[in-house]
């Protein structure tokens, strides 16, 4: 009970604190312009449309993770194909690891169907893929692979970015967990996305792993996914 209630009180103060910034951005921003200190132009204009996507997608973020860890996230599953799955993600963000210069590989085996909802997947894919591009330096390469036994599948991505210290490996999949503290929340995105990969994966009956030799030597994220 104590624990849990530790978890509630960090998980509210998590929240007030990256609700704050956005929100005490708009309040100033707006209250100058009533005090006609200065006028909006389209520069500002654009900077409140930015902090409010921001707190759209936080709002929604948070949904999500509180529907799929309180077991209350809806699952299509079908049988579906891994490979075809990890081909459209990789599509899909090829123009922003171009952008970078980053050399993406599909090196994933045949696989075979598996029982999943193929949206929810995507998004797992999409989240690790996106996460390995933003900590893959410029003329980085990240990877992924395939890996299937009797019970289950496993697709791992693996990159030549900054890397995890042995001890932040275990709270990676926290919820507003940033390994590089300085990291803006623009550049960042709202700490959740490796929270809603595991909260994804666990509803599926499956299990996310982070894997590093240490600062500016890569990372491995893997998930597995029951057969």
């Amino acid at each position: 009970l104590q624990h849990a209630e530790e978890l509630r009180t960090n998980l509210m103060a998590d929240v007030s604190h990256e609700l704050r910034t956005p929100l005490t951005v708009m309040e100033s921003s707006l209250r100058a312009h009533l005090d006609h200190v200065y006028t909006l132009d389209d520069s500002e204009v654009a900077n409140l449309y930015g902090q409010t996507r921001h707190l759209i997608r936080l709002v929604n973020d948070l949904r999500e993770l509180s529907l799929a860890e309180s077991g209350h996230l809806p699952l299509e599953k079908i049988p579906a194909e891994i490979q075809s799955i990890i081909h459209e993600s990789l599509q899909a963000l090829e123009p922003l690891a171009a952008e970078k210069n980053i050399k993406m590989e599909n090196e994933a085996g045949p696989t075979r169907e598996v029982s999943v909802d193929p949206f929810r997947i995507r998004q797992v894919i999409f989240n690790l893929l996106s996460n390995s591009l933003r900590h893959t330096p410029n003329g980085g390469k990240i990877s992924i692979k395939t890996k299937i036994d009797e019970k289950e599948i496993t697709v791992l991505i693996q990159d030549t970015g900054d890397g995890l210290a042995p001890n932040e490996l275990a709270s990676v999949f926290n919820r507003f967990y940033r390994a590089d503290r300085s990291r803006s929340r623009e550049t960042g995105g709202t700490g959740l996305g490796l929270s809603i990969v595991k909260a994804i994966v666990e509803a599926h009956g499956g299990s996310v792993r982070a894997e590093s030799k240490g600062k500016g030597l890569g990372s491995i994220f893997s998930f597995s996914i029951p057969l």
